[in-house]
């Protein structure tokens, strides 16, 4: 491999380590706190203000068979299990080499992040893989999550933690989980509901006294706020501000360790065991896309804004090659885009209350619907794909007042909006005082839409959706209503005035990476693993090949082949990472 990095060979070390972390998302703080379990002289380099990225904002959701927990839960479910619903989901996409490691380690690592750390997962024993339904497949037991963290535990450095998407949470900072959306949705519902509700905005008050938000928090930021304390404990240094410039190479080819820019000054820091990359892919990098992803036009993303795809850049320079195998080169959702008082247009995330349930259907431009809108966001915008995307295809969601009203729409409205004129004028939402008038609003066929929510309300009386089996598998009904019979997916959209809601294909972050090993190794463009470089979360091209098995199929990878990335780099002499530059 060619050293593309001559005029940094004769600058002295500014200083080493045995592992130097890139990034701080799930798969970065995991990477640094597992190391230092191992006793391994780590520091963790994060080229923002704060850590988190992404994962900050996310579910901090794992997908982990067979974890500890799920044993304990009494969960009936087997590696082999999982390997027949992978293939079955994963076709000629699925890579043994890689899911075999992934299935062994996953419950180690679940383990091993929270054994003597602050970082405490639980089982989601209701969680439905999301196509339960294939061979192999589970309605619940294999993904976890994290548990509530008290964020006044960190002191000050809690204001490092990078806050949720402000729109997921109420009175500018007050973070929201499923829980106490049920209570804030219902609060005089029963004394119990109205206590909850008093009490977090109680608890919310006092601390906006000393934090710039709450620190009740829960999902991806309370993940990301105990790793941070743990790290913390352990004297892990945490370099803010320190973007990395390149990757420092050795005459033998492999990484002897990186360039950094901290404090606005160069500095080359070794890595006596190894460079591990966990930067988030490269959601919010327009031009990698084109040439990577092209085939899949898209502008919209909600994952972190600084997730640009630097190390991939740093990587490829370096000759490492790029996974491009898969099936899909991203980690889909549905957004939709509002028009925000200084006139700029922002991405709004899928909604939650609104997702799957029943009254509402996905159609196209055509009028037709295209896709099991109760399915996962991932599939849905797969199907836009599938269905055409093109500069001249729009896609809506359709459903009537009584949803608005009781669901909410596009994570926007919420539940019980009494006057949705605003959102009308904006241009967020289109509305029509019948079906034909609705479809003439947003430029569709009203014969087609007619016909399509006639069909659709005719299924709503039998239960049964001849067209896409809406509501006939367990990730479905997760997300339905059962006081709606006889399907809990399925209810007729009838009361006027009728609402469009314009969605488009969006990105969690990327799927397609750099090519690696099992043990996250990163391969250069001779097949061989490149010495002392390393790659886990989005960085790497996913185990799973661009499909979406269940919740926490981006965090769960992070975790996993982070683990396996320290233990391999653990039991190595430093090889050729540790000769000279």
């Amino acid at each position: 491999m060619k050293d593309v990095t001559p005029a940094l060979a004769d600058y002295p070390w500014d200083g080493e380590r045995d592992v130097i972390v890139i990034g701080s998302g799930c798969a970065g703080l995991s990477a640094a706190l597992l190391a230092a379990k191992k006793s391994l002289d780590v520091v963790l380099c994060e080229k923002s203000s704060q850590v988190g990225g992404t994962t900050a904002s996310a579910g901090g959701v794992m997908w982990i068979p067979n974890s500890r927990e799920a044993r304990a839960a009494g969960v009936d479910d087997s590696s082999e299990q999982v390997r027949v619903y992978l293939r079955a989901l994963m076709g000629a996409y699925y890579r043994a080499d890689l899911v075999d490691p992934y299935l062994k380690s996953a419950p180690l690592a679940a383990q091993a992040i929270q054994e003597d750390t602050q970082v405490r997962l639980k089982l989601m024993p209701a969680m439905s893989d999301y196509h339960a339904s294939l061979p192999g497949g589970k309605a619940g037991g294999r993904s976890l999550e994290p548990e509530r963290f008290d964020g006044r535990r960190l002191g000050a450095d809690f204001e490092l933690v990078r806050a949720p998407i402000k729109r997921l949470m109420l009175l500018g900072g007050l973070y929201i989980d499923k829980r106490r959306i049920d209570e804030f949705l219902n609060p005089f519902g029963s004394f119990r509901n109205f206590i909850g509700v008093i009490r977090t905005l109680a608890r919310y008050a006092i601390d906006r006294t000393r934090f710039s938000r709450g620190t009740d928090i829960g999902a991806g930021n309370a993940f990301v706020a105990s790793a941070l304390l743990s790290l913390r404990e352990r004297g892990v240094p945490i370099w803010l501000n320190s973007p990395m410039v390149s990757l420092v190479r050795n005459p033998q080819g492999g990484v002897a360790g990186v360039a950094i820019c901290r404090d606005g000054k160069l500095q080359r820091i070794r890595a006596r065991k190894g460079v591990i990359l966990a930067a988030g892919g490269f959601p919010r990098n327009a031009a990698l896309l084109e040439e990577l992803a092209g085939g899949f036009p898209h502008d919209q993303s909600v994952g972190y804004e600084g997730n640009v795809g630097d190390t991939l850049q740093a990587a490829r320079q370096a000759g490492a090659a790029i996974d491009a195998d898969l099936a899909s080169p991203c980690w889909w959702t549905p957004t939709s885009r509002n028009k925000e008082a200084d006139g700029s247009m922002s991405t709004v995330l899928y909604g939650y209350l609104d997702r799957s349930r029943p009254g509402m259907i996905a159609v196209n431009a055509a009028g037709k619907r295209f896709v099991n809108d109760s399915d996962s966001y991932h599939d849905i915008v797969y199907a836009m794909f599938k269905d055409g995307v093109t500069p001249d295809s729009r896609f809506y969601l359709i459903c009537d007042r009584r949803f608005v009203w009781k669901r909410g729409l596009g994570n926007l409205i919420k539940p019980y909006c009494l006057s949705l004129g605003r959102y009308v004028r904006s241009g967020y939402i289109s509305t029509g005082r019948s079906i034909r008038e609705l479809a003439a609003a947003i430029g569709i066929d009203p014969d087609a839409l007619e016909v399509t929510v006639t069909r659709h309300n005719g299924f709503c009386e039998t239960g049964v959706d001849l067209d896409f089996g809406k509501g006939g598998n367990p990730y479905n009904r997760m997300f339905g209503d059962p006081r709606v019979k006889p399907n809990p997916n399925l209810l007729a959209i009838r009361h006027a005035p009728f609402f469009a809601l314009r969605i488009y294909p969006g990105t969690l972050g990327t799927i397609l990476g750099l090519k690696a090993t099992a043990d996250a190794q990163v391969v250069g463009q001779d097949g061989e693993a490149i010495p002392g470089l390393y790659a886990c979360g989005n960085d790497m091209s996913s185990v799973f090949r661009g499909f979406y098995p269940g919740a926490g199929a981006t965090l769960g990878p992070g975790l996993v082949f982070a683990y396996r990335a320290i233990e391999h780099l653990a039991r190595s002499s430093g090889g050729s990472a540790a000769q000279s530059a």
